[in-house]
């Protein structure tokens, strides 16, 4: 079986599944259940970042932009069914792992085609990571005290350059989920840079609802997608993604 296949297999799920799995997300933010179909049967713990991107090294860690804290990718699951988890997503990352070691960006390109599965992969990390911070609680606001009245409230809701409405938390959740049920992602290519790299670590960075950005070293590629951000001309994209980035890096 192919990997459209799995993905029609994928989109039918989301679409019969997504209200119930983002009513129940947003009723309970531990909800133990499959944060892609809903199914509370054979449930595995889906990393967030994929453990192929960052060589299974259990001491990698990323810091949380609202908490100032630092957590193992290792440790960083949500719960997924074994169908979801390996025979769905699982088959999409192994399809693009054969891709980033057969195709060599310094000197050729990716085909549409798999830009266009890029594009899920970085939506559904996307998606992974709003479900994510609506399961951690608030410890503190980055040079701020820590306040026990919000101690208990989601991360989510103080994400981005403004403090967020729980609506708006909960909105987000909704598309992003419905996005990745979306089939053709050609008019989202514009958004999507790719960066040949010589770095020699895996390196990680994200702005909830905004931008993602992930390099992959033993690839010697890296994805800059902006998630809602769209650009007339690619050179655009280009130009406000390396500018993001060595912000981030300088």
């Amino acid at each position: 079986m192919n990997v459209h296949l799995k993905l029609v297999q994928l989109r039918k799920k989301i679409r019969g599944n997504k209200k119930k799995v983002t009513s129940a997300i947003i009723a309970n933010h531990s909800a133990e259940m499959c944060i892609i179909c809903g199914s509370q049967e054979q449930l595995t713990r889906e990393h967030v970042i994929p453990q192929w991107v960052y060589n299974r090294c259990a001491k990698r860690t990323f810091e949380t932009t609202t908490n100032g804290i630092y957590q193992t990718y290792n440790k960083t699951t949500l719960p997924a069914c074994k169908d979801c988890n390996s025979n769905l997503l699982g088959y999409l990352e192994r399809h693009l792992k054969h891709e980033f070691e057969r195709v060599d960006v310094s000197h050729e390109e990716f085909s549409q085609d798999t830009l266009e599965l890029i594009v899920l992969w970085l939506e559904i990390l996307e998606y992974k990571f709003q479900v994510l911070d609506l399961r951690r609680s608030l410890n503190k606001v980055n040079g701020a005290d820590y306040i026990p009245f919000i101690g208990k409230m989601p991360i989510a809701m103080f994400q981005g350059p403004v403090d967020t409405s729980p609506a708006k938390v909960f909105s987000n959740l909704r598309s992003a989920l419905h996005v990745l049920s979306v089939k053709s992602k050609v008019d989202r290519l514009n958004s999507l840079c790719i960066i040949h790299t010589k770095n020699k670590n895996f390196h990680f960075f994200h702005s909830t609802n905004n931008f993602i950005f992930i390099e992959l070293a033993e690839f010697g590629v890296a994805f800059f997608y902006f998630y809602k951000q769209t650009f007339e001309d690619y050179s655009l994209t280009t130009k406000s993604a390396m500018e993001i980035v060595q912000d981030h890096y300088a």
